[in-house]
């Protein structure tokens, strides 16, 4: 089926415009200053200097003995600093730019991106009643924009690449920190430009282009980013790649195109509802063009932050649910090596999480992890604000770790980098574990974002997101010891002591002995159901969703109407899963299905604040998004311990359905078909050995059951419980009832 996205307005902003990426590079096109403009972004665009000293006001022990002041924001026990005001630095930085001169003001706009084999075609209209016809991709495998475009006058047409324009308010603190303007040079039609950033950094960008007559024009652009003093290398490798590309562009297209299409081939879902439909495709498609092998963690911005404004909260990676969940679709549909650059990234920055950990907590061979980061480990903005002075973090990404050995069952990688940074992080908590009159250990001073109360965030001991996230990790830290023959027995006695989760009538709290008292934005004390994936079709899990839609939807963020669907899914609510997917499709994304925070559009929605309705259209980000495909394979299967559930989430209307290789932990692929409302057929191929349970809904008995070609036990029964071995398939069918 054809994937794609038509954008038929003209993109006046850069939350409009179609988009491409792979990975290192990105690309959105719309139109500044009547003008075509092209932003080209690279990962390797940031600011990394700090001019604060490298030490906290407080250590922790000085924080908990002042707590309200430290909330308060009191600069002498937190960094109180406003990174664009004070001239601080760690973020990331604008994309530049190429600038195409049409022969007058664009009067009509139609771009249809065919998002498998993430190509665009477009039309462009001027005043002047001139039609321009042409094709733009950012290929897949090497970091060069093709831009083709056909029509009278195209050959001569002004093509222009643009630094930073450092006389714009929006890039003041550019000027502040006494960037330069870029230096730009042209040479037989290939123009370089040469942007120094970060005091000792440079973006090279190259632009070539190969006229056809004046009828049409070919124009290639590179971007590569790297230290000052192989700036001259970098310009001449720019040059080389440009003028190749040009030469040789159909078998580049050819590599482009096939890399696309192995990458759709992998996986597939098929819902009976266009918007959901939609919005999946174009969801996975986001994917790819931001996580590659051998690039980095996915930012807030990702690979597409505009070229006239300082990217929004920094662009950063966010150390909870904002990078969590950009890595949640790649598992779900087998595409887990995509999240290495995750793994590796954090893993080397180790030693300064482990000089934080000791400098803010007296703890060595420990791990703390700022909430807003640079990929070097560092902290964006300022490295002991607020923010990056709280615990929780480190928690969200050990969490992270686990789900990449579940999926992907190397056992080299568990070895050496997910066993001791997860060691690391559990070291941290063993050190400021505080044992009570009750006898157990208890974490102070915890934090469930987003959750507030006299308008700062409320914080107490012992919130559930902690707890469980602490009793989930020894679990598997004890499992994974056993599997590397290590002695496990510190991860079971240091749980035996940790204060359990205690739940009651509400479900889980959000601290202990503190029920959900507003609209928790995160749903982070829902963390069991979701990613722990450790509750699911049971009272606790019902009990706790029911208390969350009591509070009601007013303070939800972007990301909190998908997250609910998620929970929604895994309790067996499909209509109602369906339904929060769908308002965040209607109410939170932008014209080019970009994330908005809060209600810029005046949905009326959310209730109307500074920080969930106040901002710009113009700031986006990419985490709520991969929520819907996420949610969407949650309908057709999740994993509880050691069920797998089978389209337990399908909304009542869904007649007709159906997935392919879709992935649960254990590294275990799943297609399923539903005709007719009711589940089909299933095949299940094995990724590791173990005993698991298939359960489906309405205890419809499975019709008949074959296990490797040969049919076995298991027809007749209303769920079924295997042994299987890695490459084993097991095929069930259903039949009808009656």
């Amino acid at each position: 089926m054809n994937k794609k996205m038509v954008l038929d307005r003209i993109p006046c902003q850069f939350c409009e415009g179609p988009f491409w990426g792979n990975g290192k590079m990105g690309t959105v096109l719309y139109v500044q200053n009547g003008k075509l403009c092209v932003s080209v972004d690279h990962v390797g665009l940031w600011e990394l200097r700090e001019t604060l000293p490298d030490m906290p006001k407080a250590d922790f022990s000085q924080i908990l003995s002042h707590k309200k002041e430290f909330i308060e924001g009191d600069p002498r026990y937190v960094e109180k600093t406003d990174i664009f005001g004070e001239h601080i630095g760690r973020t990331r930085l604008p994309s530049l730019a190429a600038e195409l001169s049409l022969p007058g003001a664009i009067t009509s706009f139609w771009a249809e991106t065919d998002m498998q084999e993430a190509r665009t075609t477009l039309r462009l209209e001027t005043e002047d009643q001139k039609v321009f016809r042409g094709e733009i991709w950012l290929d897949s495998c090497v970091n060069v924009l093709g831009i083709e475009l056909h029509g009278a006058g195209a050959g001569s047409l002004a093509v222009k690449a643009l630094g930073w324009d450092l006389d714009s308010p929006r890039l003041k603190p550019l000027r502040d920190w006494n960037y330069e303007p870029c230096t730009q040079t042209e040479e037989n039609g290939l123009v370089t430009v040469r942007q120094h950033f970060g005091g000792k950094d440079s973006a090279v960008l190259s632009a070539g282009r190969m006229e056809c007559g004046g009828e049409s024009l070919f124009l290639a652009v590179s971007i590569e980013t790297g230290e000052q003093a192989g700036e001259t290398a970098m310009a001449a490798a720019g040059k080389e790649r440009v003028l190749d590309y040009l030469k040789n562009k159909d078998a580049y297209l050819e590599a482009h195109l096939r890399d696309w299409k192995t990458y759709w081939d992998g996986f597939d879902i098929r819902v009976p509802n266009e918007r959901l439909q939609e919005a999946f495709d174009q969801e996975m498609y986001k994917l790819y063009c931001n996580e590659r092998e051998d690039s980095s963690p996915v930012t807030l911005q990702g690979i597409w932050n505009p070229n006239n404004r300082m990217p929004a909260w920094y662009g950063d990676l966010h150390n909870d649910l904002n990078v969590q969940s950009c890595y949640w679709p790649a598992y779900k549909t087998g595409n887990g090596k995509l999240v290495r650059p995750y793994v590796d990234y954090y893993c080397r920055a180790v030693p300064r999480f482990m000089e934080r950990a000791y400098k803010l907590f007296g703890i060595r061979d420990a791990i703390h992890i700022p909430t807003m980061m640079t990929p070097d480990g560092t902290g964006a903005a300022s490295e002991w604000c607020y923010w990056n002075s709280l615990l929780g973090p480190e928690l969200f990404v050990a969490v992270d770790f686990t789900w990449f050995y579940e999926y992907s069952r190397e056992e080299d990688t568990l070895r050496d980098k997910i066993y001791p940074f997860i060691e690391k992080v559990l070291h941290l908590y063993q050190g400021i574990a505080v044992e009570k009159e009750d006898g157990y250990l208890h974490i102070p001073f915890t934090t469930s974002p987003e959750v507030d109360k006299d308008g700062h965030m409320f914080m107490a001991d012992d919130a559930t997101f902690t707890l469980s996230c602490l009793h989930y990790l020894c679990r598997k830290m004890d499992g994974y010891a056993k599997l590397l023959k290590q002695d496990g027995s510190r991860w079971q006695d240091f749980r035996g002591r940790l204060a359990p989760v205690v739940t009651n009538e509400k479900g889980l709290p959000v601290y202990a002995g503190i029920d959900v008292f507003a609209s928790h934005r995160h749903f982070c004390h829902l963390y069991p159901i979701y990613p722990l994936c450790e509750e699911a079709h049971n009272d606790v899990a019902q009990r706790s969703l029911d208390t969350a839609i009591n509070q009601g939807f007013l303070e939800f963020a972007a990301f909190s109407c998908p997250y609910l669907g998620i929970m929604a899914a895994r309790c067996g609510r499909g209509n109602m899963s369906r339904t929060m997917l769908e308002l965040y499709c209607m109410v939170f994304r932008s014209r080019n299905s970009f994330t908005v925070n809060g209600d810029p559009y005046r949905n009326g929605i959310l209730r109307i604040s500074d920080t969930n309705a106040g901002e710009s259209a113009d700031a986006f980000t990419l985490e709520s998004g991969f929520f819907i495909p996420t949610a969407l394979c949650e309908m057709f299967v999740h994993r509880a311990k050691d069920t797998i559930w089978l389209q337990m989430g399908m909304p009542d209307e869904w007649k007709s359905c159906s997935c392919r290789d879709l992935a649960v932990e254990g590294g275990h692929r799943i297609t399923t078909q539903r005709e007719d409302y009711r589940i089909r057929r299933l095949l299940l191929k094995a990724g590791c050995e173990e005993t698991v349970t298939l359960r489906w809904k309405d205890d419809i008995p499975a019709a008949r059951v074959v296990k490797n070609g040969q049919e076995t036990e298991g027809a007749g029964r209303q769920s079924l419980t295997l042994a299987v071995l890695p490459g084993d398939e097991v095929e069930i069918e259903w039949g009808k009832l009656g």
